[in-house]
């Protein structure tokens, strides 16, 4: 008998991780980084108020769509907001569609952004150096102060990340796998389009960048890479792209000039502030690697793609914050998966002895950040841009001391499995204390919401508004975002100009001068007035000398009412 003999060809000789089956060791890391994002981010999506700007922005917009289903027009009270693409709102959209219109229906599809985010980490770091790398980098992602909190912000930057993410999966595959290049190349355009659809048509320097750096720096890259510009490919990312900005140029033709204008906005405070805050504890936990042993993390001699993936996403994701930063908010997750990659691979490569320094930075980086909280409060203040009374800072002690007792038990436990453990055990115990912390701050920023939002004024105001009953805001569009959202009729601003992109005069009509403003007052109408606590004796000079009729009816945190009722 002659036994059958069949011919390999060279991509078969080389085992790749999808022709054996993966270890049931591989399922459980995946499912538990899954299972913690869950619990935190869907666990959480009630806690507290949407606040103003991006939050209010987003949730109204995609409440005025289901309200008036035009969904190729994102609106504020009324207003055009053509500052960001639609996608971002279709997906909140969607979850008033089925979870009805609440704040936890808000952060439902930004939690499932933030799931598959930590999955597209654990499933690129895994195709780039095996599962237990990915395992490293889905827990930096998933416990990093940007996972935790600012990944709860309802923003397009979660969604633009997720999809730069999955661009750049997609471009790992087919660069490892000939057979089904052309689709995973299909579906890297894909991702790229979406990703357009949510941050804006800069946002496609992310994935476009990596895979032209990594062509330009390796000669297989570039080999492997000629595929993506095939015609196909190009056609699929205009045909997804181009339909909703060509529209909005036809109906509004200062569309690309405002665009442009609005894009680039350098802001180096906030580039240091959300990249800095965004990576901890991760870049402390490798700064004494970074410091003490480079070569050793960076392996010059052996620097191939899978090493400079990471760090060619973390540069552009840099440039990102510090150009785009005006015009995406979130846009520091974009390059968390990227920082989570290359932390998981250094953690590795470092020593017993520079890990344990590592957790010492980390314990007293908190240590610094409650003695901010406790001892000086008045800097916090001035990040925010808002003074804060003391009775919120005196019932966020609390919170800050359970922080800060979670990160010195797992610290002390991290440094004890440092010198007898392997490396992702003592990772798991030295990031551990970032989930009680991480509940710790979404709690403290659900206590101080009525700081930054008008929830409460717009609870206050619905059932005494009736149907002629009127609201005035005495600030910007996005300034009292949250209004928009959480009150139940439109209202109107005074001392604001009607944006570009409100041309007729109907729309113009709901932005009032003092002037105007005082002549209502004085009718039977009732009138409610929201000013910040600052612009209260100006007001009240200006009504008791015109209409000697001021009211005075509450108070929201730093946000006073007024009306025309006695």
């Amino acid at each position: 008998m002659v036994a059958g003999a069949r011919t390999f060809s060279l991509e078969d000789t080389f085992l790749s991780p999808q022709i054996l089956n993966p270890p049931p060791t591989r399922h459980a890391l995946l499912a538990f980084l899954l299972a913690l994002a869950a619990v935190f981010h869907i666990g959480t999506a009630a806690w507290g108020d949407l606040t103003d700007g991006i939050e209010g922005q987003i949730a109204a917009g995609a409440r005025e769509m289901v309200q008036s289903r035009q969904w190729l027009l994102p609106t504020n009270n009324g207003t055009p907001v053509l500052d960001l693409p639609p996608l971002t709102y279709w997906t909140v959209a969607a979850s008033y569609k089925i979870f009805g219109v609440s704040t936890s229906a808000a952060r439902i599809p930004i939690a499932l952004v933030m799931i598959g985010s930590v999955a597209l980490t654990f499933l690129i770091g895994e195709r780039l150096a095996g599962y237990w790398r990915g395992f490293a980098a889905g827990l930096l992602h998933v416990c990093s102060f940007g996972g935790l909190v600012q990944g709860r912000i309802v923003s397009p930057g979660p969604v633009t990340g997720l999809f730069v993410a999955g661009a750049i999966y997609c471009a790992v595959c087919g660069y490892q796998h000939r057979k089904r290049r052309r689709v995973w190349f299909a579906t890297f355009a894909f991702c790229t389009a979406l990703a357009c659809l949510s941050g804006g048509l800069h946002t496609a320097i992310y994935p476009v960048g990596v895979c032209l750096l990594l062509a330009f720096f390796y000669s297989e890259a570039r080999t492997r890479f000629r595929p993506l510009l095939h015609w196909p490919n190009v056609l699929l990312y205009l045909f997804v792209v181009a339909p909703w900005f060509v529209w909005v140029h036809l109906r509004f033709p200062g569309f690309w000039d405002d665009a442009f204008t609005n894009t680039f906005a350098i802001n180096v405070p906030r580039f240091l502030r959300e990249s800095l805050t965004a990576w901890f504890p991760a870049l402390f936990l490798i700064l004494p690697g970074l410091i003490a042993t480079p070569r050793k993390i960076f392996r010059p001699d052996e620097f191939d793609a899978a090493d400079a993936l990471p760090l060619i996403w973390i540069g552009l994701a840099l440039l990102g914050v510090g150009l785009f930063s005006g015009k995406v908010d979130g846009v520091a997750a974009i390059g968390l998966p990227a920082f989570a990659l290359f932390g998981a691979s250094a953690w590795q490569r470092i020593s017993r002895g520079l890990r344990t320094i590592g957790i010492i930075l980390v314990l007293l980086a908190g240590l610094a950040a409650y003695s901010v909280l406790v001892f000086n409060p008045a800097l916090l203040e001035e990040i925010f841009d808002r003074a804060l009374p003391d009775w919120l800072w005196f019932s966020m002690r609390p919170l800050a001391q359970i922080g800060l007792a979670a990160l010195l038990i797992f610290s002390l436990g991290a440094a004890f499995a440092a010198s007898r453990q392997r490396a992702e055990v003592t990772l798991l115990l030295a990031i551990g204390a970032m989930a009680p912390i991480g509940f710790c701050v979404t709690e403290g920023r659900s206590r101080s919401a009525t700081f930054f939002s008008l929830a409460d004024a717009a609870q206050y105001l619905n059932p005494r508004l009736g149907t002629s009953g009127s609201v005035v805001f005495e600030g910007d569009l996005r300034g009292g975002s949250s209004l928009s959202f959480y009150l139940e009729k439109r209202f109107f601003f005074v001392n604001q100009r009607p944006g570009g992109f409100e041309p007729d005069s109907e729309a113009q009509g709901k932005y009032l001068d003092e002037h105007s403003l005082l002549e209502a007052w004085e009718r039977s109408a009732p009138i409610y007035l929201i000013i910040e606590e600052e612009r209260v004796s100006h007001w009240r000079k200006s009504i008791t000398q015109q209409v000697h009729i001021y009211h005075q009816v509450t108070t929201c945190g730093s946000r006073v009412i007024l009306s025309n009722q006695l």
